[in-house]
């Protein structure tokens, strides 16, 4: 596998990170996500809104580097699914597509459950369209669908799938 390195992500990533963001959304989403919306993403706005995850410290922020350059990256902290029982969550994670398929999302999903384990957290969830064609990465590593829920975009209700750890130690090993 090409040299990989996986370190905390810093404000000067934050560019990559939204072409990134962007670059993923078009390729994994065609035919899921509307093309209106696909169409409108902008690196730039992506970019902006993952900021305030570097500042805050309830959250982790990690990114994937071939070289110098980002190639993929996750986020995760406390649990914001109300109707889901779980202590976190993985927020994002994306790997660009000429990168998928190294084990660079397994190592970041890694990198999030050392540190949700850190964190005192016991269990985890993650939430997938449920068209998504790389949503059984996460079945590979355990997860378990535990419900669905919905999310709109461009007025098109989009059904989803939330996955679950009970166990973080097991998602870490798996994702080893």
């Amino acid at each position: 596998m090409d040299m990989i390195t996986i370190r905390v992500a810093r404000p000067a990533d934050l560019e990559a990170v939204g072409r990134v963001h962007v670059d993923v959304w078009r390729h994994a989403y065609q035919g899921v996500v509307p093309p209106s919306f696909l169409d409108r993403m902008d690196p730039a706005v992506s970019a902006e809104r993952f900021r305030k995850r570097l500042s805050d410290p309830k959250q982790a922020f990690w990114v994937a580097l071939a070289g110098e350059d980002v190639v993929g990256f996750a986020s995760g902290g406390p649990n914001r699914l109300e109707d889901f029982d779980a202590d976190a969550e993985i927020y994002t994670l994306y790997v660009s597509p000429l990168w998928q398929g190294r084990g660079i999302g397994r190592r970041l999903v890694g990198q999030l459950a050392d540190w949700f384990i850190q964190q005192g957290h016991q269990s985890v969830a993650v939430v997938a369209f449920r068209d998504n064609p790389w949503r059984r990465f996460y079945e590979r590593l355990g997860g378990i669908v535990v419900g669905e829920k919905t999310f709109e975009i461009d007025g098109v209700a989009l059904p989803e799938v939330v996955y679950r750890w009970p166990d973080v130690e097991d998602l870490r090993v798996r994702a080893k």
